[in-house]
């Protein structure tokens, strides 16, 4: 029985410690995303209506909210278009859907708020799915179009698009696809089955990445070497290169032929619905600005700038849907302007548009569909009341959560400094208090000022570094107590109390870290961030 005891301990501890380490690395990029997709057999995947996933990373927090209809909109429980509205049905991946920010901020939201402040009956409906290509975008069009009434169709396509296009499937799930001439390819998509375990833990997530690193990682049919290049770039970067055009026409996929296809699919079930059609491009970051194409060329494609131009992808849709009579808008030079004038429009990490780049984007939609030139919005949807500027976000609001937190901090460690050491006086506690409390939110806003400001490469080196430096002064300063500690809890284990090691491990670690705080002034505030 003692040693089924040991045994026991001995696999608590284990267990113990094997999610103390899978805990952390959820705080790092290997946490397990959360998704919204379920498999489709028209599709390849879809959201799921009612879903509610909610994303966290050094740049932004979100909840997204998937309706019955399976969109990312208001809840529609009949689809059927309501009397004298203007429908618009907008299709695009992530950059539509608002993968990286909320509603509020998202510019087709921005969009249909502005427009029913001027008094339009305007709908926008948001179809948009992350990582959807244009001939997905299509096909959701053909299947869902004649349900929803639409009277504009906007397509909001991405540079990958021309390279997923001529795929069979993207990453896990297969996807539908278009002949050159249009047509839907015949071929059954079969479900992929549920996620390999493996990718619902972040530890094995970083070992696969460890294994990658060590077999060279940049390895594999969705890796190539471009000519000039001396390190492989993804395939789906090969429409950015100068010789795109040949080495993408040459391919057996013939990506930039289905790619025309689906344009010729979107138009003609456009026209079958009674809808103007238009092509939106949303060009990436390395488009807009110089600084940062510069930057993409050298770390990302490891190519020379006359080898390589990020304009290719946006020239392309923007030619082949005039060469298809589709009409099509061109946003760059609006977001080339405010990107000049020293405003950020993408996230740094992450290469989607972040709320002024999403608002950008809506300031140009709104002022370009209502131009007369274009006549895309019908007269009897002009502007009863004119409004100048897109309508503001309301979490802007004054006081920030931040400061709310903090004062709320303050008050209640305050009294309870006071209630502890009665015999001080509460004029001489809150300034004490305030003090640690600016430290502590000093660290954590610097160690997320770091990590958006670094470039990645840097970032993930530079905590594993902070972290190192951290667990390593809490060895030097603990000193004799950690063998102190270590006895302990060997104790427990050769006594087999397995079912007191959990509260045993916590007490200690908590303690420990206690006892490093109060001796150094210098490590407290990192400590006290954990708590």
């Amino acid at each position: 029985m003692k040693l089924l005891n040991v045994i026991l301990a001995l696999v608590v501890s284990i267990l113990i410690g094997f999610l103390v380490f899978e805990g952390g690395l959820r705080l790092t990029r290997f946490a397990p995303e959360a998704s919204a997709n379920q498999f489709d057999s028209e599709l390849g995947w879809s959201k799921r209506p009612g879903a509610v996933v909610t994303r966290s990373t050094s740049e932004f927090d979100l909840t997204l909210e998937i309706n019955e209809q399976g969109l990312r909109d208001d809840p529609m429980p009949d689809p059927k278009k309501p009397e004298g509205v203007f429908r618009v049905v907008c299709l695009g991946d992530s950059f539509t859907m608002g993968y990286t920010v909320e509603r509020e901020d998202l510019f087709l939201d921005i969009l249909e708020t502005w427009w029913q402040l001027e008094g339009r009956k305007v709908e926008i409906i948001n179809a948009g799915t992350e990582g959807y290509s244009t001939d997905q975008e299509a096909r959701w069009l053909q299947l869902h179009g004649e349900e929803l009434e639409p009277d504009l169709v906007l397509v909001f396509p991405y540079e990958n698009d021309l390279f997923w296009n001529g795929q069979k499937s993207y990453l896990r799930y297969p996807k539908p696809r278009y002949t050159a001439d249009g047509r839907l390819e015949a071929r059954k998509l079969v479900d992929p089955g549920p996620h390999n375990w493996t990718e619902n833990w972040a530890t094995t997530r970083a070992l696969q990445f460890l294994i990658a690193g060590i077999r060279g990682g940049k390895t594999g049919p969705m890796w190539f070497v471009p000519s000039g290049g001396t390190e492989p770039i993804l395939r789906e970067f090969a429409p950015l290169l100068t010789e795109a055009p040949d080495f993408l026409a040459a391919a057996p996929e013939d990506p930039l032929g289905r790619t025309r296809g689906a344009l010729q699919a979107l138009k003609k079930t456009s026209g079958e619905l009674g809808a103007q059609l238009v092509i939106v491009p949303i060009p990436a970051h390395s488009d807009v600005s110089s600084d940062f194409a510069q930057s993409f060329g050298k770390r990302t494609l490891g190519l020379e700038t006359e080898a390589w131009s990020p304009s290719n992808p946006v020239d392309f849709f923007l030619s082949a849907a005039t060469d298809l009579g589709i009409k099509c808008l061109d946003a760059r030079s609006t977001l080339r302007a405010r990107e000049e004038g020293g405003d950020e429009l993408y996230y740094r990490i992450d290469w989607h548009l972040n709320p002024e780049g999403n608002r950008t984007l809506a300031q140009y939609l709104h002022d370009t569909l209502d131009s007369p030139t274009n006549a895309i919005l019908p007269a009897s949807m002009a502007a009863k009341t004119r409004v100048a500027e897109p309508p503001s976000n309301s979490n802007s609001s004054f006081p920030p959560k931040w400061l709310l937190v903090y004062l709320g901090l303050w008050i209640v460690l305050s009294i309870s400094y006071k209630l502890t050491y009665r015999e001080e006086k509460l004029p001489a506690i809150a300034p004490k208090v305030a003090g640690m409390l600016a430290l502590v939110f000093s660290v954590f806003f610097g160690g997320r000022y770091l990590a958006y400001n670094l470039p990645p490469e840097y970032a993930g080196i530079t905590l594993v570094a902070v972290v190192v430096g951290i667990i390593g002064f809490l060895l030097y300063k603990l000193g004799r107590r950690l063998g102190t500690v270590m006895e302990l809890i060997a104790g427990f284990i050769a006594r087999g109390h397995w079912y007191l090691l959990p509260l045993l491990i916590v007490l200690l670690s908590i303690g420990s870290l206690l006892v490093v705080a109060a001796s150094s002034p210098f490590v407290a505030p990192f400590i006290y961030t954990l708590f």
